[in-house]
Order: structure tokens, then C-alpha cells, then sequence
């Protein structure tokens, strides 16, 4: 189904959003009503109209009441933006039930609205220091931020959005990349990579590593240090960076990359059962992280196979053979490099029956174990080769062991890292600019490629 024809049926469902607050309205009149004039002057409201303010009014408080953890950093802002996944996930399941169109492409519609928050929340003096345009790579599209006015060669952040290697695009992440180029004083390329199910594994990463290649030999052209280039990268993004690192280190005639940050990557899907997993792997409705075990499952799948027809052996780590299970694959997951407050008091190995669903299990391990596809899958010899590492992670976050478990084998390697955690806040919150933390992640990424980059 076309865009245009996406948009006139699921128009009506947006609408119904936008009820919550009418509906805020009507009661408010009525109060002020009651309250000026007495219960006379309330005939013209039915009974009927009450009814639907009220329910309206449970519902929204329905959707603003995530169980945020008493230590939340920013509970109000937070449940405000769980709320607006939530709709946003509800209306897509819905819309697909109804045959408007797939979930994943409602979710299209729908969040793509995010770039005109984006876009409003740039100051125009803001927009006047950065020169945009709008390029492609050896076929692959593209955005570059350059801060104005600079005429010496730049250091250069190959940016690689998130959204489950299947939703969100350059413009969503607009006014981050604008304000990455500023504070980082770096001309960032944010590359617009083809989306899954519709081009499964590895053509995203392919993209990818397609657009990184070609700023490395055509740096000068662009403005670019070609020995100090980085690759960024968060959730699905910070997946594909860091398979670029892994592809690029191959690369013999041209500069190597110099700094990779991964921002709550998701990293690995040999084990659904690690503590975090277990921990987020509630229904959305109940969980703070919008990146709950059964979503990403999911989008694990529609980016390795187009469909999720295996999602009750994911689940339970069925899509794995026993021999898999106790392979060396196995140790580079291993729950030992999590520290200690993040492991249950009982062993959550032994939590899970191991199973295996062999016709599946035996299928899919070769991609499973593929290291561009799930980069802690790389050998030790292979992490060596990376370039030097900035990682971020999130308290509540289904991802945030994976994140840890790399910090832990860099750590082991003697490798150059610096790992970054944040207690308190939900996957995805370096794209919420209207966190007070934002600035403190912003400062803190920017200080890292300052001095490493």
C-alpha cells in the first residue's frame, strides 16, 4: 500500500488521539460550569457525554500510568513518552487487525511524525551554523551536517539510526545529528539505510558500510580528516555500527576507523534469557522500557528473515541447539561478564528449561552466529581489531546486558573503551532532547571524540 494510501486510513485512528485532549477540554468546561453557575446550567450536557469524557480520561490515565521505578530519573517525562510508544504500538497492532495495512508500516506513519518535533525544537540562529545538504554515496542517501564557516579538514561521524533495523529514518534524528555536528565541531553523514523486511540482512548493513567507504576515500572532498573517522550508531543503529567496524577492519588500502560509540546496541540474539531480558520481558503496558523482550524478538526477526514466525522458540531460547547452547558462541554471551547487582539471586540459566527446536534451531544458526549480524559474536581476535570503543547504556533497557558484556571482553582484552551508564532512564532516551539528562549525555559523547577523535 502506498504512503498517501496509508495515511488516508489510519488518519481517523490519529484523530482519536487527539479525543484525549478534547475530551480534557469538555470536562474542564463542565467543571467551571458547575462551579460559576450551578448544576442548572449543566442541561445541555447528557449523560452519555459525561460517559465518554470520563472514559476518555481513564484511558489516557491508563497510558500515563507506566510502573516507572521509584529510583525513575525523570518519571513524568518518562511516562509521557512511554505513553506515546504505547499508542503508537497499540494503533499500529490495531491497525493491522483492521487490514488498514502492516503494523511496521503504521509504525512508519506514525513515528515518523517525530521529525517535525525534531525540526520544531531547532532554533533558526540554531539551523544558521550548520550547512545541510543532501547527497548519495555510491548510491546510498544521505545527510551531512557541517558546521558553517569552517574551512580546515574535520574530523568526520558516520551516524546510523536506531529503530529495529525496520522503522525511523535521518529526519527523525534530525536535530540530534545537528546538534552532534555543533558540539562535536565534525561533519556528520547520516546515512538513510534500506529498511527491513522489505530488504532483510545483511542489505541494511551493506548500506552501510557502502556510505562509510566512500567518506573515507573522498574525505578530502567532503571536508574530512580521513584518519579520523568515526562510526555511531544506537539500538538497531549501534548493531550495524559496529558490524561496519567489523567489516572495515578487513580494509587494507584505505585509513582505518579510528572511534566506535554504540548507544544501547542491541548485540547479540544467541540468549533472550540474560537478566535484562528477563527482567523487560513483560507487555509493553507494564514495562518502563519501551525495548521489551517481545519487541525486540520480533524485530530481531523481521531483520533476519522478513517475517517472526519463530517467536515462541526465541522466547526461550529454543532457536538454539543444545550444542550451540554450550559452543564457544555461548562464552561470548556469558552472564559472567554482568556485574554483580545486575545478576538474579538464583541462576537464571538454570530459570530456563534447555530445549531446542532442531528444525529451526539447526536452520538458522549460521546467521544467528554471524558476527555481522550479532557482533558479540566476534572472536577475541577479532574485538582486538576494533577501534577504540565508547558504549552507553541504560537501567532499564532489555539491552542494556549486551552493552555490558562488550564493555567486560574489552575490558578483559586490555582494549581501549570507556563504557557510559546511566541509572534511572529507558532505552532510547539519547533521542529525547527534552530530558534534562540529554545534555549530559550530549557533553559527555562529545567530550569522548573530542579527546579521542
Amino acid at each position: 500500500m502506498s504512503e498517501d494510501g496509508i495515511m488516508e486510513r489510519t488518519i481517523g485512528m490519529v484523530d482519536a488521539m487527539s479525543m484525549c485532549h478534547a475530551s480534557v477540554q469538555l470536562l474542564s468546561r463542565a467543571l467551571v460550569e458547575i462551579r460559576l453557575s450551578g448544576a442548572s446550567r449543566m442541561a445541555g450536557f447528557s449523560r452519555n457525554t459525561y460517559l465518554l469524557c470520563g472514559g476518555l480520561l481513564v484511558t489516557l490515565a491508563l497510558y500515563l500510568h507506566t510502573p516507572f521505578p521509584n529510583e525513575a530519573a525523570e518519571p513524568w517525562k518518562q511516562r509521557v513518552t512511554s505513553a506515546s510508544v504505547r499508542i503508537v504500538n497499540d494503533l499500529s497492532v490495531l491497525g493491522q487487525l483492521l487490514g488498514i495495512a502492516s503494523s511496521v508500516n503504521i509504525s512508519r506513519f506514525l513515528t515518523e511524525n517525530i521529525k517535525h518535533l525534531n525540526i520544531a525544537s531547532l532554533q533558526s540562529e540554531i539551523l544558521q551554523n550548520v550547512q545541510i545538504t543532501e547527497d548519495t554515496f555510491d548510491g546510498v542517501p544521505v545527510r551531512v551536517y557541517k558546521p558553517a564557516g569552517v574551512q580546515k579538514l574535520l574530523p568526520g561521524i558516520v551516524h546510523i539510526h536506531g529503530g529495529g533495523w525496520a522503522l525511523l529514518s535521518v529526519d527523525a534524528y534530525h536535530a540530534f545529528t545537528v546538534e552532534l555536528a555543533l558540539k562535536a565541531e565534525a561533519i556528520v553523514v547520516s546515512v538513510e539505510y534500506r529498511l527491513s523486511p522489505e530488504h532483510l540482512f545483511p542489505i541494511p548493513l551493506d548500506d552501510c558500510v557502502t556510505a562509510t567507504k566512500y567518506i573515507i576515500q573522498n574525505a578530502e572532498k567532503l571536508g574530512v580528516d580521513s584518519s579520523r573517522v568515526a562510526v555511531m550508531g544506537d539500538s538497531a543503529g549501534g548493531n550495524l555500527a559496529m558490524a561496519v567496524s567489523l567489516r572495515m577492519k578487513s580494509e587494507t588500502q584505505i585509513p582505518k576507523l579510528k572511534v566506535q560509540a554504540l548507544l544501547y546496541p542491541a548485540l547479540q540474539a544467541m540468549d533472550f534469557n540474560t537478566p535484562s531480558y528477563q527482567q523487560y520481558s513483560q507487555k509493553l503496558r507494564k514495562c518502563p522500557s519501551f525495548a521489551t523482550k517481545e519487541i525486540l524478538v520480533r524485530y530481531w526477526q523481521l531483520y533476519a528473515f522478513g517475517h517472526d514466525g519463530y517467536t515462541s522458540d526465541f522466547y526461550v531460547n529454543n532457536h538454539t541447539t543444545m550444542a550451540l547452547k554450550r559452543s564457544k558462541y555461548a562464552e561470548y554471551v556469558n552472564q559472567k561478564h554482568l556485574p554483580p547487582k545486575y545478576l538474579f539471586d538464583k541462576d537464571t540459566k538454570a530459570a530456563a528449561k534447555l530445549l531446542e527446536n532442531g528444525n529451526i534451531a539447526k536452520k538458522i544458526e549460521s546467521i544467528i552466529t554471524n558476527p555481522y549480524f550479532a557482533p558479540l559474536m566476534a572472536s577475541d581476535d577479532d574485538l582486538r581489531e576494533l577501534p577504540k570503543t565508547y558504549i552507553m547504556t541504560a537501567e532499564y533497557d532489555c539491552l542494556r546486558d549486551d552493552g555490558w558484556i562488550l564493555a567486560d571482553r574489552l575490558k578483559t582484552l586490555q582494549h581501549s573503551y570507556e563504557h557510559a551508564h546511566y541509572d534511572g532512564y529507558e532505552h532510547g532516551f539519547a533521542l529525547m532532547l527534552h530530558y534534562d539528562v540529554h545534555g549530559k549525555f550530549m557533553d559527555n559523547v562529545v567530550q569522548y571524540f573530542r579527546k579521542n577523535l
